[in-house]
């Protein structure tokens, strides 16, 4: 926590990696794996790195990943050279911002981002509360974007934080319920977070999921922060739905604007990223995609 505004953190630790981020956590099944012990070792190094803030030095990474020194001396080296790490004075090696680099060569995320943040930033202006862009990656919720609010006091999410793919997160909620076809199925699946689900539960997702779709946005208390208020739309481009926009509402003494007043600017928000995205909006429902997702109603109600 910061003086003056209150964060919500997410510590990566290298131990307890995220399924899905990590290279020792592969989702391809055994026998479609390929071996690359190099490989492998080099991006351990990276992601170890990643939750140093002050770096380590070689016997503190050897150590960490039961690795011989001697092993990983002409990686480091070779890493050091590339440019993706870099070693100080003192001997420990730190984490550079190459990778940040190459992550914002990437068009999409690229592309999303410069449309975004403008309005990202009117809109934490305009209500007095931060916000956040929220993506689907992987099986997890990623937070690829945040503008912080004006005021002295504020919740938010941080950059780059990533969350399990849930039925209690409203991002991943609202995500999966504007999908179409197969990726729907999938996402809903996702935030059941297991195999063999009580048929009540699949049916009171399916439900809430439908009463998301049907209003266009999701908002309540949240799940996990007592005193907050989710306010989430979607973000489209020519495709469909790419992204969530998240107004995180915090009560206070002092809040400028009203929870409805907030939902309009950040409904105004998202529309306005959407069409920068090239979303020309549907003006009658897609009659294949309400067919499609009649049927699977129905199988959820015979599941």
């Amino acid at each position: 926590m910061s003086t003056g505004s209150l964060q919500i953190k997410s510590t990566f630790k290298y131990k307890n990696r995220v399924p899905g981020l990590s290279t020792r956590k592969s989702q391809l099944p055994e026998e479609n794996r390929y071996s690359a012990p190099a490989l492998e070792k080099g991006l351990d190094v990276l992601e170890l790195l990643s939750a140093q803030p002050h770096g380590l030095g070689l016997q503190d990474i050897a150590r960490r990943l039961d690795r011989s020194p001697n092993e990983l001396f002409r990686m480091l080296d070779v890493m050091v050279r590339r440019g993706y790490i870099a070693r100080q004075p003192d001997s420990s090696y730190v984490l550079t911002l190459r990778l940040f680099e190459l992550a914002h060569l990437h068009p999409p995320v690229d592309r999303l981002l410069d449309c975004a943040m403008p309005y990202m930033q009117e809109l934490a202006r305009g209500t007095g509360h931060s916000n956040h862009l929220c993506v689907h990656h992987d099986a997890r919720l990623v937070v690829l974007a945040r503008a912080e609010s004006p005021e002295p006091m504020s919740y938010s999410v941080r950059q780059g934080s990533h969350f399990a793919f849930h039925d209690d997160r409203v991002s991943a909620r609202v995500i999966t319920a504007f999908q179409d076809g197969a990726r729907h199925e999938q996402f809903f699946r996702e935030l059941l977070g297991t195999r063999h689900p009580a048929q009540s539960r699949v049916l009171e997702l399916g439900r809430r999921l439908e009463e998301i779709r049907r209003r266009g946005y999701d908002e309540g208390p949240s799940d996990t922060i007592k005193g907050v208020s989710d306010i989430c739309f979607p973000v489209f481009d020519h495709f469909g739905v790419v992204a969530s926009l998240n107004v995180v509402y915090l009560q206070h003494r002092d809040v400028r604007v009203s929870i409805p007043a907030a939902r309009e600017q950040l409904r105004k928000a998202a529309l306005a990223i959407s069409r920068s995205l090239g979303w020309l909006g549907a003006k009658h429902p897609d009659q294949p995609a309400e067919k499609k997702r009649r049927e699977t109603r129905e199988k959820r109600k015979e599941g």
